[in-house]
């Protein structure tokens, strides 16, 4: 049996907005979505794989590097994009996510539908906290997070 759809906040909030994927989800868990299980994965890397096994779907906020990109912008990346890190999550957590996907493929445990939404950091300085140009587009961040999840939840009916 499935767990509930999980989402997964990345970061360290010790690098200012290297934290801004923890801070996000709390954001997401705010808005009391049912059947989604939110966790602060913070720099855990591969001992995320318990949590990861056994779900229908994983969305996860982290910050992001896009080169193309500017400070604040906001990247979401689909499943396979996720899956081989075709634009880098931010990764002072050593293992990212891409590397937890795999090894739960490996174990038997696939997880159909996979996302992520990322920002590109204004600053990575030493300092506890998001800084406020950050803070300022989490809700931007969060508002993309809960339409991927209304949409998965519509494909988990229609496959159903």
């Amino acid at each position: 049996m499935t767990r509930p759809f999980l989402v997964l906040g990345l970061g360290n909030e010790l690098f200012t907005d290297e934290g801004v994927g923890v801070v996000a989800a709390r954001g997401f868990a705010e808005r009391g979505l049912p059947g989604v299980e939110v966790v602060d994965g913070g720099t855990l890397g591969i001992a995320l794989l318990p949590t990861v096994v056994d779900r229908e779907a994983v969305l996860v906020f982290d910050a992001v590097v896009a080169a193309d990109a500017e400070p604040g912008a906001i990247v979401v990346l689909e499943d396979a994009d996720v899956r081989r890190g075709h634009r880098v999550l931010y990764s002072a957590h050593q293992l990212g996510i891409s590397e937890v996907l795999a090894a739960a493929d490996l174990a038997g445990a696939h997880i159909p539908r996979v996302a992520a939404v990322g920002m590109v950091p204004f600053s990575l300085e030493t300092g506890y906290g998001i800084s406020p140009e950050a803070a300022a587009r989490i809700d931007a961040m969060v508002d993309h997070g809960v339409a991927i999840v209304e949409r998965w939840r519509r494909e988990v009916t229609v496959d159903a």
